[in-house]
């Protein structure tokens, strides 16, 4: 049966009928949960809001709304809005709530990249630093911290280290020294860097200026080409010193230039047939070196200007029986003759003394060596007049070797040279079929003429 619910006649809620005087029918229900209306600008504290109670009164509904009866719980919010919390315009929560504190102080990527941007010495550095650097840059535009200065000069000091070192290893490459290349007898057929001691014999090359007589050369290598190659001095060889332990500078000159001769010797058999004014010289390992290992002297031909464009180096086969007696009877001599123009002026008398005893020991073996066998008719007068001369001289070199001044051998010595004919050697040598000998190559007729005094390599 249906029933009418609301509030009676005489209840001072009932609103009467429309263009009545009494109130329209309301019916009280129970409140059920209430969806707030669409916030507007009224919802922003302190706007067209309803004042306060004091401290520990409750609030009282709104007009027209009953209270929900003890006990009850108000209704959730809607979805997704916090309780108790009004929401602003367009559903943003009010200002000052929900955003996270804005990031302080400063970035460490940033601080790291430059740093190591300032340390990009140490080769790796820099690309760490130019990692962090990039890093760091959107990571402190997202946060807001400091250091974006930072980061930009760690990526600018990596990025310039970076390509330092990038230059360097490409100048490097660029300019790395080729590798010498050889034919199958050992011949240089390419130009390229060798070391000192490993220079071959038949090594053509340049030396640099200021190398020869110098103790400290920092040179360690010399760049050999092949002797069709414009060239001043040619290798002939190497030999291993004798001595254990380090025998010093002077010990390695004295021994350097008696060894040099004799490897000259097995590298050309006529040294007077060099160009004038070449020289044998030698480079001898230092103090350092020696400790090293390295032990030998190598030896070499410094011609007097670099035009030489081709191996002085001879074969004995190239030579006759004759020639080859020849060479090797005046060869003593030529070595003590060439040892005495490499020794110093202000030797010792000692010194000097052994040098003139070893010429005359030369000369009577040269004069021995040439009369052991006849010689070819056409040649015989002629080595009769060169022994004549060179037993004189061996005698005058034999009295220098026993004087007691340096003055007194210096007059003894002027004296034998005398008798050291070049026009007698000269023609023995025509005689023979050998090349004349270059003017200026001194020495007894045919020897080199000089010596070098040997150079210290590291």
């Amino acid at each position: 049966m249906a029933s009418e619910i609301g509030p009676e006649a005489g209840d001072p809620w009932r609103s009467a009928e429309p263009g009545s005087g009494e109130g329209t029918a309301f019916a009280p229900t129970q409140p059920g949960p209430q969806v707030p209306p669409y916030p507007t600008a009224q919802a922003w504290p302190g706007y067209g809001q309803q004042p306060q109670p004091p401290y520990g009164q409750q609030p009282q509904p709104p007009y027209g709304q009953q209270p929900p009866p003890y006990g009850q719980q108000q209704p959730p919010p809607p979805y997704g809005q916090p309780p108790g919390i009004p929401y602003g315009p367009y559903g943003y929560p009010p200002y000052g709530y929900g955003y996270p504190r804005p990031a302080t102080g400063t970035n460490g990527l940033a601080v790291a990249a430059m740093v190591l941007g300032i340390c990009g010495f140490l080769f790796v550095t820099p690309i760490i630093g130019l990692i962090l650097g990039l890093v760091a840059l959107p990571a402190i535009k997202k946060s807001g911290q400091r250091g974006r200065g930072f980061a930009i000069s760690g990526i600018t000091l990596s990025s310039a280290w970076i390509v330092l070192f990038a230059t360097l290893i490409t100048v490097g490459i660029v300019t790395k020294p080729a590798s010498v290349q050889r034919d199958a007898d050992g011949n240089v057929t390419s130009p390229g860097q060798v070391s000192v001691f490993d220079l071959h014999p038949k090594d053509c090359f340049t030396l640099p200026p200021g190398l020869i007589g110098s103790t400290e050369v920092k040179t360690r290598t010399f760049k050999v080409v092949p002797c069709s190659t414009p060239h001043d001095s040619e290798a002939i060889g190497s030999f291993a010193a004798a001595e254990t332990s380090y025998p010093g500078t002077a010990g390695l000159r004295s021994d350097g230039m008696a060894q040099c001769l004799k490897v000259l010797a097995g590298y050309e058999p006529d040294p007077a047939s060099l160009p004038s004014g070449s020289l044998v010289q030698y480079i001898f390992p230092n103090k350092q070196a020696w400790d090293y290992g390295e032990h030998h002297v190598t030896c070499f031909i410094q011609f007097p200007s670099a035009t030489l464009t081709k191996s002085v180096y001879r074969d004995r086969s190239t030579y006759t029986p004759d020639q080859l007696r020849f060479l090797d009877a005046v060869r003593p001599l030529d070595d003590a003759v060439s040892q005495l123009n490499a020794t110093p002026q202000d030797a010792d008398l000692s010194v000097l003394r052994q040098r003139a005893s070893d010429i005359a020991a030369g000369a009577q073996s040269e004069v021995a060596a040439l009369t052991s066998a006849p010689w070819p008719s056409a040649v015989q007068p002629l080595v009769d007049s060169l022994v004549a001369k060179h037993r004189e001289a061996a005698r005058l070199w034999s009295r220098a070797a026993t004087e007691t001044d340096v003055a007194s051998l210096g007059d003894d010595a002027r004296l034998a040279n005398a008798d050291f004919d070049m026009p007698d050697f000269q023609a023995v040598r025509t005689g023979l079929g050998l090349t004349a000998v270059n003017p200026g190559s001194g020495g007894s007729g045919g020897s080199t003429g000089s010596t070098g005094g040997g150079t210290q390599s590291a």
